[in-house]
């Protein structure tokens, strides 16, 4: 599905929006723009599936739009990771983010989402010696905070003792 038109019921009023789908390795994700020139970025929660408003969370509008996605979605289904929440401030500045372990051959991996519930990264331990970042978008890696990974790279060996 490339580009769609849905019709949304909101506040007792029917509003029409061009949906345009966003290929991503971890959520159904949309670009809605809306016939009032309103638009914003509609993607789903990997932990409960629900649809999340990026920057304004789990909104009355993000559930409507994704009810629709789903009525002209073929291949909708949603496979819950349960992430662990990392929440902590250090030099008077917050650290937050969720993270999802696996093991991909005899690497730690974990993909790395944000405060906003939006996957950020993947990171990869190997040896537990080096730490690669992959599975990630060039976008995702210009807006990439260096100092953040150092920390997630110091951080992540406190949940796993064995790194």
């Amino acid at each position: 599905m490339n580009n769609n038109i849905i019709n949304i019921r909101q506040v007792g009023k029917e509003i029409t929006a061009l949906i345009t789908e966003i290929p991503h390795r971890s959520h159904s994700m949309y670009k809605v723009m809306f016939e009032s020139g309103y638009e914003n970025i509609f993607f789903t929660d990997v932990e409960t599936g629900k649809w999340i408003e990026e920057d304004l969370g789990f909104t009355i509008l993000a559930s409507n739009v994704g009810e629709e996605i789903k009525k002209i979605s073929q291949n909708f289904f949603h496979v819950p990771k349960i992430l662990t929440w990392h929440k902590q401030e250090k030099g008077g500045k917050l650290i937050s983010f969720g993270f999802y372990k696996f093991m991909t051959g005899i690497s730690e991996t974990y993909e790395i989402y944000s405060s906003n519930k939006k996957y950020m990264y993947t990171i990869a331990n190997t040896n537990n010696v080096e730490w690669h970042v992959v599975g990630s978008t060039v976008e995702m890696l210009d807006k990439t905070d260096c100092s953040f990974i150092q920390n997630l790279t110091k951080i992540l060996p406190f949940y796993y003792p064995n790194i």
